[in-house]
């Protein structure tokens, strides 16, 4: 854990020097913003402004970046110059005796951090929270254009009368945050962080991540001890894992910055990645990039900071042209020449864990052997496919291991995410219980007649993942002839027994579909699952029934010769098939079905 901890808060101080990045300094965070409160200079309001961008019927409020706001705790604690209604106008959205305390909360509060500060936006807000009566909300006309934000709990800011700046972003008032929170720190425990090595204030509580998919709107904690179970040696909370206040705001401001730009991806229901590179340039768009194809969707569709990507069209034509061989599984050597080879990249794989976030994976590893293990990835999933159909990402890839029933990234099993990510960054054995639970899922599909007529088959992605295991699996073992027989296109050449066999049912499948124009249901919708597994029993039946629909078939003829090539080297129907042979079996009969509709060139 230091070691992430070490690389996210390296990563904050390179971007708190790019005035692009958009990252808060320290003391401030980035929050949402629904309403301004304009003020007079002596502290009068003059009305309530709705901040944000209208998404269809839904007003998305403003980003900002606003001083920092502690955790929420039952008694209630009031932030500074960005709070709901309920603690600024006092509001009654859960009882008025409630707000009056929150409403008092806040105006202690600014008093404490405000007082004899001069500076105009600070007395106007001053003036106004000791001046203001909630009694007046209902019928005050200058919020009327606001109060439907307001009514929805959203965050106000202040700003001062012909002033473009707001409250919280005026130098006078960010000094005296600075001050105030240098003199109320949250920690009295002094110790070693164990990221910076330096002596400090150690932080008692950590940063909220938001951004997790599946975690807690609110957003979760990364490192967090707040129940005896897990303290020891008499510390509590933070002090259990001593990071000193500076790099405990570092490393969650970077994660948060991260898991809200272009820098991660959602697997699953519950996986959320992100990644970076330890300096900016052509080799971490390429692998963002390279990312955004091989992980799939955002977590949140069209999230984006600013300065988070930096545009150079001859860059991005020639970064295209790379990413497009990687994902075809070609060699890119002497297209990266002119890249850095050395940059470091991380990759990190976080969970939510009720109101905290678990790593599921962490990679570290340099750019070429990155990029170079992400093609073996692609060349060893290429397989046969529709033209223009893309290559298989890792989201779709897992998302055809759920039940086609209800095929949702919610029912993608968790446990098989961080390993076949693993395998993929670092180039190793993907995960037997992943190959298993896709021939156990490829079965299951065959024999259930719930499942949609499309769903009932070897889809593409399944054949592609079956493909790459067994070859990858042969080339790690040094089975030469089994790694060679694993080809693209279908290979007539290939005698393995489960190879054939998948071939002579895709053979036989074609045979009844020529009797039977457009007819529902086929022999692999019934005998799929036991022809893949127990050969024996089944294939002696389907041959009898081939030889009624050829003789049917306006050009059975064909079909025949096929079968009667690829009976020629079957010595035997086997009683089982072991689980390698039965994915030898799908592939079979999926690269003879592509075979057989190809058109010919």
């Amino acid at each position: 854990m230091a070691l992430i901890l070490t690389a996210l808060t390296e990563l904050y101080e390179r971007l708190l020097v790019d005035p692009g990045s958009g990252v808060a300094r320290p003391g401030h965070c980035e929050g949402n913003a629904a309403v301004a409160l304009e003020l007079s200079r002596e502290g009068q309001l003059i009305r309530g402004v709705p901040l944000g961008t209208q998404r269809g019927s839904k007003m998305m409020p403003m980003r900002l970046l606003l001083p920092d706001r502690p955790k929420r705790s039952s008694g209630g604690l009031a932030n500074f110059l960005c709070d709901p209604a309920e603690y600024v106008l006092g509001t009654p959205v859960a009882g008025a005796e409630r707000a009056k305390k929150r409403h008092k909360l806040c105006r202690v509060l600014h008093e404490q951090v405000l007082a004899g500060i001069d500076d105009d936006g600070a007395k106007a807000v001053l003036g106004f929270l000791s001046e203001w009566n909630p009694e007046a909300y209902p019928g005050d006309h200058g919020l009327q254009d606001a109060r439907d934000a307001l009514d929805r709990g959203g965050n106000l800011v202040f700003r001062l009368e012909g002033d473009d700046r707001f409250v919280h972003d005026r130098p006078a008032v960010i000094r005296a945050w600075d001050s105030y929170r240098a003199s109320t720190a949250s920690s009295d425990e002094m110790g070693q962080c164990l990221v910076t090595g330096e002596l400090g204030p150690i932080a008692r509580l950590h940063k909220s991540i938001s951004g997790i998919a599946g975690a807690q709107p609110t957003g979760a904690s990364l490192v967090s001890f707040n129940f005896p179970a897990v303290e020891s040696y008499g510390r509590t909370q933070g002090a259990n894992s001593p990071v000193g206040e500076r790099a405990a705001f570092a490393y969650g401001t970077a994660l948060n910055w991260l898991t809200s730009s272009a820098r991660h991806r959602t697997l699953g229901g519950d996986t959320t990645i992100v990644f970076w590179a330890d300096r900016s340039g052509p080799e971490e768009n390429l692998l963002l990039d390279l990312f955004a194809e091989t992980a799939g969707p955002h977590a949140q569709e069209g999230s984006q900071v600013p300065g988070d990507r930096a545009v150079d069209e001859p860059g991005a034509a020639r970064i295209k042209s790379i990413l497009e061989r990687v994902v075809r599984g070609k060699h890119v050597a002497e297209d990266v020449v002119a890249f850095d080879h050395d940059v470091r990249f991380y990759i990190l794989g976080l969970a939510p864990n009720v109101a905290r976030v678990s790593v599921r994976f962490w990679h570290v590893s340099e750019f070429g052997k990155l990029l170079e293990n992400l093609r073996k990835h692609f060349e060893d999933m290429a397989v046969d496919h529709r033209d223009g159909q893309p290559a298989v990402s890792i989201g779709r890839l897992l998302l055809d291991l759920a039940p086609s029933v209800d095929r949702t990234r919610d029912k993608i099993p968790r446990t098989l995410i961080g390993g076949l990510w693993r395998s993929i960054l670092e180039g190793t054995a993907y995960p037997q219980s992943l190959y298993a639970g896709l021939i156990t899922r490829i079965r299951a599909d065959s024999d259930d007649p719930r499942q949609p007529k499309l769903e009932r088959k070897v889809t593409y992605p399944r054949a592609a993942f079956i493909k790459a295991h067994l070859k990858r699996r042969a080339r790690i073992s040094g089975d030469t002839t089994l790694e060679e027989a694993l080809t693209e296109m279908l290979n007539t050449e290939n005698k393995n027994p489960g190879y054939l066999l998948g071939r002579l049912f895709a053979l036989m499948e074609k045979a009844q579909k020529d009797a039977n124009p457009g007819i529902n249901a086929t022999i692999k919708d019934r005998y799929y699952a036991s022809a893949s597994a127990t050969p024996a029993a089944v294939f002696p039946v389907l041959l009898r029934l081939a030889q009624h629909h050829i003789s049917k078939a306006e050009y059975g003829g064909y079909i025949d010769k096929v079968i009667e090539s690829v009976l020629a080297d079957v010595d035997r129907f086997p009683a089982h098939l072991s689980l390698d042979q039965q994915g030898l079996f799908a592939l079979g009969y999926y690269q003879q079905r592509s075979a057989i509709y190809k058109k010919a060139e």
